[in-house]
């Protein structure tokens, strides 16, 4: 037999102890009945007790076992929720720079395009490129280029808004989608500034980049990314080589161009 089916054999038999000595004693000796009903009264109510702790402790083991089972549930949760994020993050992120690989930016670009088609407003994309990376690279090693891609990462993650797009295209190359907006010389202004404040760091490396920008007046109209690219590296190509940041400025099938310099 269990513990539990014996615990509750025990419990009964004193309550048995208690009640049937009490009744006996009325019936065959009332003078002493008074006396025996009462001992037997006490032995039912330790019983009670005994039953009642009992039935508090089973009570309590419960409670603690769904609290254990609620925490245990919300344990798995978490990390699922993490280990979603961090699967994410690997298809999505990429793995030097931690912004957006090329194919998680080419579907933001996508996404901004409809959305700011719906709502009738202007977009920017800015392709940047980093001037002399190829040196860089020869001349520092391969972490000593990852460095260098980190750092414009950061300056262009503090140039633009957390609505704006941003990724890495590929070796050196950047992209950025500015949603919403007309003019890119506020947010090219403020990677500019962010790379001279870089520069000035003793024992930096030196870093300038080219951009070439492409204002977008009507994405409903529906944007070709083939021609989107062409406008971007064309302006991009005008200003490469050149001392110091530069930005070309075109816009989407106007191919009207102008410059701004750092």
């Amino acid at each position: 037999m269990s513990d539990e089916p014996k615990a509750m054999l025990r419990i009964v038999l004193l309550l048995a102890a208690g009640l049937l000595p009490s009744l006996g004693a009325l019936v065959i000796v009332p003078s002493r009945g008074i006396a025996i009903a009462a001992a037997g009264a006490a032995i039912m109510a330790i019983g009670f007790v005994i039953w009642t702790q009992r039935q508090l402790a089973e009570v309590n083991h419960l409670r603690m076992r769904d609290t254990a089972l609620r925490n245990d549930v919300a344990s798995l949760e978490e990390k699922v929720q993490t280990q979603g994020r961090e699967l994410r993050d690997i298809r999505t992120c990429d793995e030097v720079t931690g912004v957006l690989n090329r194919g998680a930016f080419l579907r933001g670009l996508e996404e901004t395009v409809a959305r700011d088609g719906r709502l009738s407003r202007s977009l920017v994309f800015l392709l940047i490129d980093i001037e002399g990376f190829r040196a860089i690279n020869t001349e520092r090693g391969r972490l000593g280029g990852d460095a260098v891609l980190k750092t414009v990462a950061a300056a262009i993650q503090g140039a633009t808004r957390g609505t704006d797009v941003v990724g890495r295209l590929g070796g050196d190359e950047f992209g950025i989608v500015l949603g919403e907006c007309e003019d890119p010389r506020p947010a090219v202004n403020r990677l500019f500034l962010a790379l001279q404040a870089q520069n000035t760091v003793e024992g930096a490396v030196t870093v300038h980049v080219a951009v070439g920008a492409v204002t977008v007046e009507n994405p409903a109209q529906g944007v070709d990314p083939a021609e989107l690219f062409r406008l971007a590296e064309g302006a991009l190509a005008s200003v490469r080589g050149h001392s110091g940041s530069l930005c070309a400025r075109r816009t989407l099938r106007s191919d009207v161009s102008s410059q701004q310099t750092a």
